[in-house]
């Protein structure tokens, strides 16, 4: 099966666009296909429905380290809020489109949300880190017929 990965973002917004550069650093990998997005909707729910594998690429302002963990668990948020979580995204496929895969989040630690374009130096360190974790990872389940 395919593998989607979505960068949600706002590359106006300094570290808040981490997650584009991360996404634009990987690549064109054979059966993963990418979105870039603002923010998630749900009309993501339905995207999302025909892939094996979902990997959500965040920045996280609590987050303390680079962290790829499964969303199952995950507690979700209102599904009429201005903003969905991943795990909300992901609930919304699985009980309206049948989706049965596994769902991931790649969560970012970042520190400067102020306007303006380009990352923090801290940010910016962290892209080669998720990179490096990404690439391994898929690499991976293409290895082992997983993906």
């Amino acid at each position: 099966m395919r593998t989607l990965l979505i960068a949600v973002g706002n590359p106006l917004r300094r570290d808040d666009g981490v997650a584009h550069m991360v996404l634009k650093g990987l690549g064109s990998i054979p059966n993963v296909d990418s979105r870039d997005l603002l923010q998630l909707t749900p009309e993501i729910a339905e995207d999302i429905a025909g892939y094996g594998t979902v990997i959500f690429i965040d920045s996280d302002t609590t987050a303390m380290n680079l962290l790829i963990e499964s969303l199952n668990g995950l507690p979700s948020s209102p599904v009429f809020s201005h903003l969905l979580s991943p795990a909300t995204v992901v609930q919304l496929s699985r009980v309206l489109y049948g989706f049965a895969g596994r769902a991931l989040l790649c969560r970012i630690p970042v520190c400067d949300l102020s306007q303006g374009e380009g990352l923090s130096r801290r940010t910016n360190a962290l892209v080669t880190r998720a990179l490096g974790r990404l690439e391994n990872l898929l690499g991976d389940w293409d290895t082992k017929g997983r993906n």
